[in-house]
């Protein structure tokens, strides 16, 4: 699907004209093996006179009427495939061979066709050269922003048509490791992409996609000088349809450990609504930027819902010693919890209790007493469980 359509183009009149030729060389075979191209001395006579060849007698029927020469049978084979039927040329019930071949040529003709339409079918409605014209920057850059860590990259369009509901993803693949110390090898995160308006991505002109580098983030942790040892895949997604077909269209680029630039940002490409400078597209520019960064704990809003910082993974050297697996980063107790957490706990300790407290009833009061109890456990749960 992928092919030139000059090639595609060239195979398939390649392969109409090499089903033309077998089928007719086979159509002549069967005429020959039949005893349909032997003159009789009439005949011959009648050949020196007209300068043509008269059909055999009329006692013996041919194999394939009106069919006299290789050219005859080519003709024959091109109008049984495409089913033209012009109607001196046809197969007759003298020799079964002539019939097997006119059956089988239906057949693969009709295959054949099928193979073509789908094909060009499929390449008409998955148009492949707008890809070139959805560009992603060579680097990615991880910089300060509005006092956050962020991760950037820059996505332009260089055609004049637009994508359509369009959206960019942004995916990592690195090891994990479980709390029961199952090490996953590819874990698949997904990483927050900000500033998107209503989860839809217009760009007429470059856009930079940013990502901060939060709690929530895997990149959580990351610094300067680990950032060449780091094993993970940055994978960066944009679907959308073009205007012009509505045709869906996916793109998609990867970043590595070593295509991420520390402390740089992206120059200006002088982008305009008509257009911008390719050449400036991929130029960065050096600023200041503190090689190690200090990922404060007030990073966690009071706000957002507790969502726990991914496990870092761990590669095979970590699992050499029990030395070097203590030294992985754990939790040390429960007050490292937000205390959200710490307040769930009681929640549920103070439920337990009033639950173990609920006086049996017997069987002879349960029908009586049902809606007593019911109103006891309503009693207890609201009266232990109300929110400071």
């Amino acid at each position: 699907m992928q092919a030139e359509w000059w090639l595609v183009l060239t195979l398939v009149l390649f392969g109409f004209i090499v089903s033309w030729f077998f089928f007719a060389f086979l159509y002549f075979l069967v005429s020959v093996e039949h005893g349909d191209f032997d003159i009789s001395e009439d005949d011959q006579f009648y050949y020196n006179q007209t300068n043509s060849i008269r059909s055999d007698p009329k006692e013996r029927e041919k194999c394939v009427q009106d069919v006299h020469n290789f050219l005859s049978a080519l003709l024959f084979s091109i109008e049984t495939q495409h089913t033209i039927g012009y109607g001196s040329r046809y197969i007759t019930t003298e020799c079964m061979g002539g019939i097997l071949v006119l059956t089988l040529q239906s057949s693969l003709g009709y295959l054949l066709h099928v193979i073509v339409t789908q094909v060009v079918f499929t390449k008409l409605s998955r148009p492949t050269e707008k890809s070139q014209f959805i560009v992603f920057s060579d680097n990615a850059l991880i910089a300060p922003r509005n006092n956050h860590l962020t991760l950037t990259f820059r996505i332009g369009n260089l055609s004049p048509s637009q994508l359509i509901f369009a959206s960019v993803r942004l995916l990592m693949i690195r090891q994990r490791r479980t709390l029961e110390d199952e090490v996953i090898p590819h874990y698949l995160y997904d990483m927050e992409i900000t500033h998107l308006r209503n989860g839809q991505l217009f760009f007429p002109r470059p856009n930079v996609i940013e990502h901060i580098i939060n709690y929530r983030s895997p990149l959580y942790g990351i610094q300067r000088s680990t950032l060449a040892s780091e094993h993970f895949e940055l994978i960066a997604i944009i679907e959308g349809s073009f205007d012009y077909t509505g045709f869906s269209c996916h793109f998609r680029t990867s970043y590595l450990p070593s295509e991420l630039l520390w402390g740089y940002e992206f120059s200006s490409c002088n982008s305009t609504l008509s257009g911008f400078d390719f050449e400036r597209f991929n130029q960065v520019q050096l600023i200041h930027a503190q090689p190690i960064w200090n990922y404060q704990e007030d990073d966690l809003e009071k706000n957002s819902p507790l969502i726990p910082i991914p496990t870092p993974y761990l590669y095979p050297k970590h699992f050499s010693t029990t030395s070097q697996r203590e030294n992985l980063p754990r939790r040390k107790s429960s007050n490292d919890f937000p205390k959200k957490f710490n307040r769930l706990e009681t929640i549920e300790s103070v439920i337990d209790t009033n639950v173990n407290k609920i006086p049996l009833i017997d069987a002879e009061d349960e029908q009586n007493d049902e809606e007593k109890v019911s109103l006891k456990l309503g009693d207890s749960f609201v009266k232990h469980v109300e929110f400071e």
